[in-house]
């Protein structure tokens, strides 16, 4: 099977109907009605819609036949031996000859066949038995010896056959009886194709919702909304994390191991980042809790007419007449008829009497309000089938026809019936009435949150009233009471599963304290809600009143109200306490590990309430919990001795006046332990006194220091010693200005004597600052005019081998200068008064810098031109230069800081030293060219060496130094096209600088002379480089040159030509070279 989802639905379906593996079920189901079914799954696999009902399900069962099938068995020898005598009396198994007659016609015919299945008449073996046989040794052998043919027998053998089909548009009528498998798609278009059947079940799934059927639709359907959908939106109060605990625990002891001055900025963000994202995520979880319930309600409704509809399909009386039963024969006369139709009655009496006694014995099976809704709807639903069937026509025939009779059968079943009738009507009664009170069950059964019931509370009392007034069966004590039982037990309930004391604590205090304060409104709402329709009723006049049993409705939600408010409370101390012992107070103290331990000792505290060993919900243990909450308050009285102690010896070494001063006005507006803060209140005194300490450590660093006053970095003096002396100020200045916001502390005998201190140290400071500006001022105006005459530039001395062309500038700007400006500025940001010429030198300071930074620009790109030139391009060059130099010298003897032309001044240079740069690069590339021309005409070989001959033989001494000499005329021919190149390059070099193109200025005279002496030297390496080369190859060299002729002249061998020739021959060749 290629197609891996098709081999996936086989193997889920086998598994699912337990069809053997290798069962063909599958396969022959593909092949069936010419291919359809395979083309209908494709389909399903590929083209499939989601939202189009008949196109996204696929219902597989199976069937299970008997088939017959012929199959050969085989059979013993004595086996065969009766058969054969049952089928002829005379056979005898020990002739010889009787083995050849098996293959007979009638033998043929019979049931028993002893041949195998590829010899039709007869067996093998019997065969190779008749005459002599092939072997002649067989002949020899005993009957005993002989081996025995195999004999077989065809039967008819039983199998089971399983066959599969599918629905899709038309489900068969007995579909609930079998098993069956469906698919249906979760997804539109095609489901993709897995890689191996491995990845299919990890891939598949995700297209399809697949599962078993094996009994009535509904019943099915019923169950698994009642048994897993339902119980998973069941209203839950845990949707918070689990974790919660540790992380309010974790955060409210974290600066516990850090020794950090207080939170810092980033940690605040934060902070305050985090509460949104809670507030966020809380909402959003309202949210999802408000669809769900809103879900779980229509679920509810669903799974109720589904209940219904079975009761109906399922009644469990049914009154109907014993077969061949005729009511026309039904006559005074026929008293065996009368008596059997009596007994009928007596039988439907019976059963009636019987349903009924076993539902009125049936009891609510939930117990809140809606539990009593559907008892008195499922009455009413089984009393409606019931009675409805009394009325049948052939009841009511046979009921006349027995009192036509005078049988006293049909007054015992109509009184039955009146007893029915009478339970009906009050069930669809009770029905109608408590149908208009769901909505409100509903509410404070499913409701999201206490406030939504709070807010049911009054509007469902106002409804029990007109049930009350309007009902005929629930205005009477003993109805409407336990159903307002049942609605305080419901509200109870809710209480109890939403507020568990086990991990109630786990969660923030403010969430605590908003939980339970909702549950306590809504408990004490239902009371008061009762009281208001109760006192409504009595101001009427009209009603039956509401004297209700107080005991059954409201001592259970007094309880947890008051439990409720006892959980509150907690949870304020809770939050007292850590708005006291906040990261401000670890900063102010310094004690942080102190802290902790306190802390660390609330949350022991909290324990006893976590592991009560009690329920604080049960009226049964009212008394264990207020051991409990005694126990608890006797705690919480000690670490409040302990904090007082705290404070008391963590003031008397404060860290920080303001902080601390901060901190006791936060607790001030802050909810905290109320004998916290009398302690708190106590402490103003100590905060005085320390910063009575600070202003005295502050005057003494200003006293050290002021002659010698640290700077920051990058600040100048006299502004940094009164940016130093205003910092100082402002430490003791922040937390004088806090104190002053404390009237009343200011005015004590010890707040006058700090503050007239501070006044002091304060003038003081102020005295220095304006000595240090004043200082100043008369420095800067006494300097700052000779400073502004500065030309910008200035000429460096020459070095020893500078050009009086070229020389070397820089920018002429004094760094006291800069300071100047630089203090002025800040000094105005001081708040003081410059004088003008001061202030215009600042307000310039921007253009300054500009100036200096193009200034820059200018002298980098002068002297980066400069430093190319060659002595003999500085010749060239030197008109151009004298008027670049003149134009320089602009800057160094004729512009001042103060001039208004230093624009003008860097647009000329800047133009000059472009067009400059320009006729330079043209220059060098001109050069350049030469330089390639030159660079050839050394590198040039005068000593090429000649091809071999065609045989691969060196030629001959005279031929080689012909094709020497041949080669370097060529070569001589192309150096002087190379050489004639270079005179016109000069002369273009001419025709640049000056305009003309005589090749004959005398402007040039260095610039001739500088090739000339480039020419000669690369002439001159030519040729020493060539003899250089020819004497190393004539020395060093391993590869013959050239061959010569070798004559044997017995006893000598001479050689043509002979090597005085071959001496003189080089000889030639070298002075050739130089002369060439």
């Amino acid at each position: 099977m290629d197609d891996l989802r098709f081999r996936w639905l086989k193997d889920s379906i086998y598994t699912i109907l337990n069809i053997n593996e290798v069962d063909p079920a599958f396969e022959d189901f593909l092949e069936g009605e010419d291919g359809a079914h395979e083309l209908m799954i494709a389909k399903f696999l590929n083209q499939a819609d989601s939202n189009v009902d008949d196109e996204n399900a696929l219902l597989f069962y199976k069937e299970v036949f008997e088939e017959l099938r012929e199959e050969q068995v085989e059979i013993t020898e004595e086996e065969w031996i009766e058969e054969q005598l049952a089928m002829n009396p005379d056979f005898d198994p020990n002739e010889e000859g009787t083995v050849t007659n098996i293959g007979s016609d009638e033998q043929q015919s019979s049931a028993v066949n002893d041949a195998a299945p590829a010899v039709p008449n007869g067996t093998s073996d019997n065969v190779e038995q008749t005459g002599d046989g092939a072997n002649g040794e067989d002949g020899n052998k005993t009957p005993e010896e002989k081996q025995k043919p195999k004999r077989f027998r065809n039967e008819l053998v039983k199998y089971l056959r399983t066959l599969l089909y599918t629905c899709r548009d038309f489900y068969p009528s007995n579909l609930s009886k079998k098993n069956c498998v469906y698919f249906l798609r979760t997804t539109s278009g095609t489901v993709h194709t897995p890689s191996s059947i491995e990845d299919a079940d990890k891939t598949m799934v995700k297209y399809f919702d697949y599962g078993l059927l094996n009994g009535h639709t509904l019943h099915l359907l019923a169950n698994t909304l009642n048994k897993v959908y339902n119980p998973l939106l069941t209203y839950q109060n845990d949707i918070e994390e689990p974790d919660v605990s540790e992380k309010h625990r974790a955060s409210s002891s974290k600066s516990g191991s850090k020794k950090g001055d207080g939170p810092t900025e980033k940690e605040s963000e934060e902070t305050e980042e985090e509460k949104r994202n809670e507030k966020r995520r809380q909402h959003e979880l309202e949210l999802r809790a408000v669809l769900r319930d809103e879900f779980l309600i229509q679920l509810q409704k669903f799974l109720n007419q589904i209940g219904l509809t079975l009761r109906q399909l399922e009644g469990e009386v049914r009154l109907e007449l014993p077969p061949q039963f005729d009511v026309t024969k039904l006559v005074r006369s026929n008293k065996d008829a009368i008596e059997h139709a009596e007994s009928v009655v007596y039988k439907w009496n019976g059963e009636i009497r019987e349903a009924l006694e076993r539902e009125l014995k049936k009891t609510p099976q939930t117990a809140g309000p809606l539990g009593e809704i559907d008892w008195w709807r499922e009455r009413n639903i089984s009393l409606s089938s019931l009675f409805e069937q009394t009325k049948q026509e052939h009841v009511e025939q046979v009921l006349e026809k027995l009192e036509t009779a005078e049988n006293a059968a049909p007054s015992s079943f109509r009184d039955t019936r009146t007893d029915l009738s009478k339970y009906y009507l009050e069930a669809k009664d009770n029905v109608k009435f408590l149908s208009t009170l769901e909505r409100h069950f509903k509410n404070v059964t499913h409701g999201a949150t206490f406030r939504v019931v709070t807010e049911t509370i009054p509007k469902m009392m106002s409804a029990l009233r007109m049930v009350w007034i309007i009902s005929r069966h629930y205005n009477r004590d003993e109805r409407m009471v336990p159903l307002m039982e049942r609605i305080a037990n419901q509200l109870c309930d809710r209480v109890a599963r939403s507020i568990n004391v086990r991990t109630l604590f786990s969660y923030q205090p403010s969430e605590i304290i908003e939980k339970c304060t909702e549950a306590k409104d809504m408990l004490e709402r239902w009371k008061q809600a009762y009281y208001d329709v109760r006192a409504e009723i009595e101001q009427s006049g009209r009603d039956s009143r509401w004297e209700f049993d107080n005991k059954r409705l409201f001592r259970l939600t007094d309880h947890m109200a008051i439990i409720c408010n006892d959980f509150i409370a907690i949870a304020k101390e809770l939050e007292q306490f850590y708005n006291i012992f906040t990261p401000e107070l670890k900063s102010v103290t310094g004690k942080p590990h102190k802290i902790n331990e306190i802390l660390d000792r609330v949350h022991k505290v909290l324990e006893l309430i976590e592991h009560a060993p009690c329920d604080p919900f049960r009226i049964e243990d009212l008394d264990k919990w207020k051991m409990v909450s005694a126990n608890y308050g006797q705690q919480i009285e000690e670490i409040d001795e302990q904090t007082k102690s705290f404070i008391s010896e963590s003031f008397k070494s404060l860290r920080s006046a303001e902080s601390a001063f901060d901190m006791l006005l936060k607790f001030e507006k802050n909810n905290t332990r109320m004998t916290i803060q009398d302690e708190m209140h106590k402490r103003f005194n100590d905060i005085l006194r320390q910063y009575d300490n600070e202003v005295t450590e502050i005057n003494s660093i200003f006293q050290h220091r002021k002659t010698n006053p640290p700077v920051n970095k990058n600040q100048p003096p006299f502004s940094g010693a009164i940016a130093w002396s205003r910092s100082l100020f402002r430490r003791i200045k922040h937390t004088m200005l806090r104190l002053h916001t404390k009237e009343a502390l200011m005015q004590t005998e010890l707040g006058k004597q700090i503050k007239g201190y501070y006044l002091r140290v304060a003038r003081e400071m102020k005295a220095f600052e304006d000595g240090k500006f004043n200082e100043w001022k008369l420095r800067t105006e006494q300097i700052l005019p000779t400073l502004q005459k500065r030309n910008v530039l200035r000429e460096l001395p020459p070095g020893e081998n500078d050009n009086p062309l070229t020389p070397r500038y820089a920018i002429d700007f004094d760094p006291l200068l800069n300071e100047m400006m630089t203090e002025a500025r800040y000094l105005e940001q001081f708040d003081y008064i410059l004088p003008e010429n001061i202030r215009h030198l600042a307000l310039s300071e921007e253009k300054m810098k500009l100036l200096s930074t193009q200034l820059k620009i200018v002298l980098k790109n002068y002297h980066r031109l400069v430093e190319s030139l060659e002595p003999h391009e500085q010749s060239l060059l030197e008109e151009n230069l004298r008027h670049l130099k003149r134009h320089m010298q602009t800057g160094t003897q004729r512009l001042p800081w103060t001039s208004t032309n230093h624009e003008k001044f860097i647009t000329v240079i800047s133009e000059l030293i472009s067009k400059l740069d320009s006729t330079i690069n043209q220059i060098k590339k001109n050069s350049q060219d030469i330089h390639v021309f030159l660079d050839e005409i050394r590198q040039c070989n005068l000593f090429r060496e000649p091809p071999p001959n065609v045989d691969g033989s060196l030629v001959h001494c005279k031929e080689y130094f012909e094709s020497v000499e041949n080669r370097r005329r060529q070569d001589a021919i192309e150096l002087q096209k190379k050489y004639k190149l270079i005179g016109p390059l000069i002369a273009k070099v001419e025709g640049l600088v000056f305009s003309t193109n005589t090749s004959q200025s005398p402007k040039m005279k260095v610039y001739y002379a500088y090739w000339e002496r480039q020419i000669f030297s690369a002439l001159s390496d030519l040729v020493m480089e060539n003899l250089k080369s020819l004497r190393d190859t004539l020395e060093h060299g391993s590869k013959p040159l050239f061959q010569v002729d070798a004559l044997l002249v017995v006893p000598n061998v001479a050689m043509q030509p002979n090597q005085n020739e071959i001496m003189k021959l080089f000889g030639q060749s070298m002075r050739d070279c130089v002369e060439m």
